[in-house]
């Protein structure tokens, strides 16, 4: 069942963007994202190489495992954290830009794609994460 749910996620954003996936890419909004939460998760003294043990790793213990759950769920906060920041990045970025009309499409990608990144790196990935580590912890 988990796998169809990942067919149909990933089916659901391959039509939605259609022949716009090189628009969908953007290498600072990526960056600003993933290396922000990257970032608070290590500042905050998680254990990055137990939550992907923990994922990967068929014997965990119960206690690794809900380590691990709690690890992902903060990574998602974090993540819909950083993309918020990169948002507030990328508008300031086009605000200082304001009298180049060109300069107005990167900042306004780093403020709109950092936001798409966090939510779909947060809520579609990290939280599901973290609700099967749940299910395997309690079982």
């Amino acid at each position: 069942m988990r796998i169809l749910g990942l067919i149909v996620i990933v089916t659901v954003f391959m039509v939605g963007i259609g022949s716009n996936l090189p628009a969908m890419l953007d290498i600072p909004s990526a960056i600003i994202t993933i290396g922000g939460a990257l970032g608070m998760l290590l500042f905050s003294g998680v254990s990055v190489g137990g939550m992907f043990s923990a994922v990967f790793t068929g014997g965990a213990s119960a206690a690794a495992l809900t380590d691990a759950a709690k690890a992902w769920r903060l990574a998602a906060a974090y993540l819909l954290a950083a993309g918020a920041i990169g948002t507030i990045i990328g508008l300031v970025i086009m605000l200082r830009n304001l009298d180049d009309i060109a300069m107005l499409g990167p900042g306004s990608a780093i403020a709109i794609l950092t936001t798409l990144y966090g939510l779909i790196l947060g809520l579609a990935i990290c939280k599901p994460l973290a609700a099967r580590l749940e299910d395997r912890a309690a079982a």
